[in-house]
C-alpha cells in the first residue's frame, strides 16, 4: 500500500461524471429520452432491466451537458467483490464494464478524468452483531431527538438525523454482510469461486454512509473537489467520524444507578419502556407530567433518564465496551 492511499476509504457503490467521448462505442442499443419538441436529451442503460445483471450498474450520455454518468456496484468485481471500490480497483471496475459486451471505455481517460457525485462509504469488519449490540446501540444515541433508528433488512439498524432537508440528511448503516450475501443468490451464481465470497463475510458487520452529493463527499473526505486526483488522497476516516457523531466519544461511568427513590422510580419507567428514551419522553408529554411552560423541566428530567439508561445498559449490555470494539476495528 502506498504511503498516500486510505485503508479506510472503500466504496460499495460509486456514481462518477466524464467525459462524454469517453464512451467509444455500445454493443446494445441504449434508452432514448426525448424532450417535448422532440430533441434527444440523453440515452441510458440500466441493468434494473436487464436480468443478465444481479447489481447495479447504469450507464448514460448527456447530450446537453457533453457527459457520460456511470454509477456501479462493487459487485462488478465479481470475486474480488470483498475488496470493494478502492484506489487500487477503480480501474478493475472499468475494465469488468467492458467485459459486458454494453460498451466501450476510455478506461484510461476515465480513470485519470472523472468527478465522483456519490459513494458510499464502507468498512466491513470482523464483528458479531447479536442482540445485545443492537440493543445497545438502538437505546444509546447520543443525541436521540437528533437521530432516529429503524430496521434495516433482516437483522440490521439503519440511524437517520432527523430532518427535513435533503442535503442536511445524515445516515449510518449497520448489517450483517454474511446473512445479506447468501441470500443474493443471482449474484453468486454469476461467480467462479461464490464459496469463497461467502466465507470471507463470515462473522463480518458491514457499516456504510451514503454521500449523495459532491458537497457531501467534500466534506466527509475533508477535499475541495470531488476529482478522482483528490478522492483516494483523502486521509479521513467519515465511517469512524460519523460513528463518533451518532453515539458520542464519552465513556459510561460504570457504577450502581439505583441510589435512592428517584433513580428507583426513573428505572421503574425505564424498565416500562425497555430503555426506550423516545417512547418514555412521548409518555410524558402524553400524561402531561410536565406543562407546556415548563420545557426545561421535561429537558432535565430526560437529561438524568437519558444517564441513567446510560448506566442501566453499561451493566447489561457493557455499552462503552462495545462502542470502544467498534470504534476501534473502524480504525483498524
Amino acid at each position: 500500500m502506498s504511503s498516500y492511499e486510505n485503508k479506510h476509504l472503500k466504496f460499495d457503490t460509486v456514481k462518477i461524471r466524464t467525459n462524454k467521448e469517453y464512451l467509444i462505442n455500445t454493443f446494445i442499443k441504449f434508452n432514448s429520452r426525448y424532450n417535448t419538441k422532440g430533441d434527444l436529451i440523453n440515452i441510458s442503460y440500466n441493468s434494473k432491466d436487464d436480468k443478465l445483471i444481479p447489481y447495479n450498474l447504469y450507464i448514460g450520455i448527456n447530450d446537453n451537458s457533453q457527459t457520460l454518468t456511470l454509477e456501479f456496484s462493487s459487485k462488478i468485481l465479481l470475486d474480488d467483490y470483498p475488496k470493494l471500490i478502492t484506489k487500487d480497483t477503480f480501474r478493475q471496475c472499468l475494465k469488468n464494464i467492458n467485459q459486458l459486451s454494453i460498451c466501450t471505455l476510455d478506461v484510461d481517460s476515465i480513470a485519470s478524468d472523472c468527478h465522483f457525485s456519490k459513494v458510499h462509504v464502507t468498512n466491513d469488519i470482523k464483528y458479531e452483531l447479536n442482540d445485545n449490540v443492537l440493543n445497545s446501540l438502538n437505546s444509546c444515541v447520543n443525541n436521540y431527538r437528533r437521530f432516529k433508528w429503524e430496521r434495516y433488512r433482516n437483522g440490521g439498524i439503519r440511524f437517520n438525523k432527523d430532518v427535513k432537508t435533503k442535503t442536511c440528511k445524515e445516515s449510518i448503516v449497520i448489517y450483517d454482510k454474511e446473512k445479506e450475501i447468501i441470500k443474493n443468490e443471482d449474484f453468486l451464481s454469476i461467480l467462479n469461486n461464490p464459496n469463497d465470497v461467502i466465507n470471507y463475510f463470515d462473522g463480518v458487520t458491514r457499516f456504510e454512509m451514503e454521500l449523495e452529493t459532491p458537497n457531501k463527499i467534500c466534506n466527509a473526505l475533508n477535499i475541495d473537489t470531488t476529482h478522482i486526483s483528490k478522492i483516494f488522497k483523502s486521509m479521513e476516516n467519515p465511517l469512524h467520524t460519523q460513528f463518533n457523531k451518532i453515539f458520542g466519544e464519552r465513556d459510561i461511568n460504570n457504577k450502581q444507578y439505583i441510589t435512592n427513590y428517584e433513580t428507583y422510580a426513573m428505572n421503574v419507567i425505564i424498565e416500562k419502556h425497555n430503555g426506550d428514551i423516545k417512547k418514555i419522553e412521548q409518555e410524558m408529554k402524553d400524561q402531561h407530567i410536565y406543562s407546556s411552560n415548563s420545557r426545561n423541566g421535561l429537558s432535565e428530567r430526560m437529561k438524568k433518564i437519558k444517564t441513567l439508561i446510560q448506566q442501566r445498559n453499561e451493566q447489561l449490555y457493557n455499552y462503552s465496551g462495545i462502542l470502544t470494539e467498534i470504534r476501534q476495528k473502524l480504525s483498524e
